[in-house]
């Protein structure tokens, strides 16, 4: 009898604690669980120290005065958008908002409001060239560089980034395109001498050489894209080249009778296929001569 209530107490005392044992251990579990899923909704506060730059950043150029402004919104406002880091060996690394981050150290800002994201080393590399594409901001070099990252480092078809993107497939190729110009236009476009629109035509023409000869142009005398796209044409059509000409010289034509409706005297104007040219006044006695003359001194 003793033995059957001490086996029943062992049993008694089972049946208590474990229970309670295995209840504590899921409720610890859920906890922790529940706090970290809580920090991952929402933004942190973290040390600007512990957030490290990211190797995939797709921006390579930061315009100073953009920067200060941002810094001094900053200052005034705070971080209104979360950076988005994710978890490393020290600290955090970046994925997105390296330019709040860069304003917000010229703010002096000790701790700034961060996101931060969880996946594999892979993930978080390509979610980092995505959510920067995305944000816009970024130069047609820039922003083609990243594709390219994608697809050469993670195996991504043209299909398959412009799929992550939402962008169309056409559009990528594009981009693409822009990194086959010789150097010296992309450095160009990078310095916003030339737009995107730009490289798309410059990046149509047959030859090295000739491609860097329409940028010059196109810089030199400020074409637009439409222009540029012009002259392309009419130095492979001669049909077409004949028709620009005769714009040309109707357009030189326009000026020169407005200058003489302006002022009452007689103009010649001249223009190069370069570019370049002149402005002639033209007497036909030595009065005429002295107006134009005392009229040039006094302006």
């Amino acid at each position: 009898m003793a033995k059957k209530i001490a086996l029943g107490k062992g049993i008694a005392s089972l049946i208590q604690e474990t229970p309670n044992e295995i209840l504590r251990t899921t409720l610890e579990t859920e906890r922790k669980k529940l706090a970290s899923e809580k920090q991952n909704e929402g933004p942190l506060l973290v040390e600007i120290s512990e957030i490290h730059p990211n190797p995939n950043q797709p921006r390579k150029i930061f315009k100073e005065k953009e920067l200060e402004e941002l810094s001094q919104s900053i200052k005034e406002n705070g971080v209104i958008q979360p950076l988005i880091v994710a978890k490393a060996d020290s600290g955090f690394e970046l994925v997105a908002g390296e330019r709040r981050l860069k304003a917000s150290k010229l703010a002096g800002l000790a701790k700034v409001p961060v996101v931060i994201k969880e996946g594999t080393e892979r993930e978080k590399m390509v979610m980092a060239i995505i959510e920067n594409v995305q944000r816009a901001d970024l130069n047609c070099v820039e922003e083609a560089l990243a594709y390219y990252t994608l697809m050469n480092d993670y195996n991504l078809t043209q299909e398959e980034v412009a799929k992550k993107l939402g962008k169309e497939r056409s559009s990528i190729a594009n981009y693409l395109r822009v990194l086959k110009l010789p150097r010296t236009i992309i450095e160009m476009v990078q310095k916003e001498l030339l737009s995107f629109g730009h490289a798309k035509i410059l990046a149509s023409a047959k030859e090295r050489e000739e491609a860097i000869r329409f940028a010059n142009l196109a810089v030199d005398q400020g074409l637009s894209v439409r222009e540029l796209e012009k002259l392309i044409k009419s130095r492979r059509n001669p049909k077409i080249s004949k028709e620009l000409d005769r714009e040309g010289l109707d357009k030189l034509d326009s000026l020169r009778q407005k200058l003489e409706q302006r002022t009452g005297w007689h103009f010649g104007i001249s223009q190069k296929k370069n570019g370049a040219g002149q402005i002639t006044l033209k007497f036909s006695n030595e009065a005429e001569f002295n107006d134009i003359y005392e009229y040039l001194l006094t302006k």
